[in-house]
């Protein structure tokens, strides 16, 4: 695609470096990792991440990146999520970020996204000012996070559950590529919604993309011998090195589960409790996610395990045919 001499390309293996150091122009850190393992992702599934790069007079002048999701806490339409997106110091106010933004938007409605999301801090008020200025606005979302080095990881027992179980105990493992099915039968039994798609696609996402997701479910125990545990509950969540700027690891929790027949058994939080010591021994910071405004049981459920409303706005974009 070319506008103005600005010319608009898919991002190769070869732009690599030349990303990372555009990227280090805003964070002060080269974050060679983060966009390594965005690349590898790209290559193993090109369905679902989009990168593009924008030259201009040969030179490359910037350089945008996001993914597509579909089915996260339930939602059923595809949306894509915007990772990092930078223009050259030298090449600014010559049109680079409208013209990055006008390509990426049609490439995700040419896949069937209908939005464009972010999450962005409150005090990037040039951030904030850019996505204004492209369309964006605030989403009906609230974003809540969780200090991982400043919290004890929650208890698997509480009053409501001890005494279930002390004779039936919950293991919490990491998720298996043949968990794929039971995942979407308490999917469907919670939402009831056939999502088979969403999770066979999250759950090779899991399995292949070793360092970026970390994702755990709840088996029950085996009170009759028999060797066939019940899968009770899951937690999808990916660590990313940093979004905009971020100088740390961050993990994002994308799906939460508890099977309608386990729930009041302290599942939830076993999970949830797993998951943070999972990701304090990785040494990730923080762990967020973002609820619809209206999900009051599922934020009631995250602010008793620790989270609460973090200083950052949910932002979206819809795409138009």
């Amino acid at each position: 695609m070319t506008e103005n001499n600005i010319t608009i390309r898919p991002v190769t293996a070869q732009d690599l470096a030349t990303v990372v150091a555009l990227d280090a122009q805003f964070c002060d850190c080269a974050r060679q990792d983060f966009f390594a393992k965005r690349l590898k992702a790209q290559q193993a599934s090109p369905a679902t991440f989009i990168s593009l790069i924008a030259e201009s007079q040969g030179e490359v002048a910037g350089f945008v990146s996001c993914h597509l999701q579909a089915g996260e806490f339930g939602d059923s339409s595809t949306s894509a999520v915007l990772d990092a997106i930078g223009v050259d110091r030298n090449h600014q106010r010559q049109g680079i970020g409208q013209a990055l933004f006008g390509a990426l938007i049609d490439a995700i409605n040419t896949r069937g996204g209908k939005e464009l999301q972010s999450v962005v801090k409150w005090n990037q008020p040039d951030l904030l000012r850019f996505f204004s200025d492209a369309g964006f606005q605030l989403a009906a979302k609230t974003v809540l996070e969780l200090d991982t080095s400043a919290l004890h990881s929650p208890s698997l027992e509480s009053e409501d559950n001890n005494s279930d179980l002390s004779r039936d105990p919950v293991q919490i493992r990491s998720l298996r590529r043949d968990d794929t099915g039971r995942l979407s039968q308490i999917d469907r039994h919670i939402t009831g919604s056939d999502r088979i798609a969403y999770y066979q696609r999250i759950v090779t996402q899991a399995i292949d993309e070793s360092g970026v997701r970390v994702s755990l479910v709840a088996d029950r125990g085996d009170p009759i011998g028999d060797g066939l545990a019940t899968l009770a509950g899951y937690v999808m969540a990916r660590v990313d090195y940093g979004e905009f700027g971020q100088t740390g690891p961050e993990a994002v929790i994308d799906t939460l589960g508890v099977d309608p027949a386990s729930q009041g058994e302290g599942i939830g939080q076993a999970l949830v409790g797993q998951l943070i010591t999972n990701l304090k021994g990785l040494r990730v910071e923080s762990v967020r996610t973002e609820v619809p405004w209206d999900n009051f049981s599922l934020s009631r459920f995250l602010l008793g395990c620790g989270f609460r409303p973090a200083q950052r706005l949910s932002l979206t974009r819809p795409i138009t045919d």
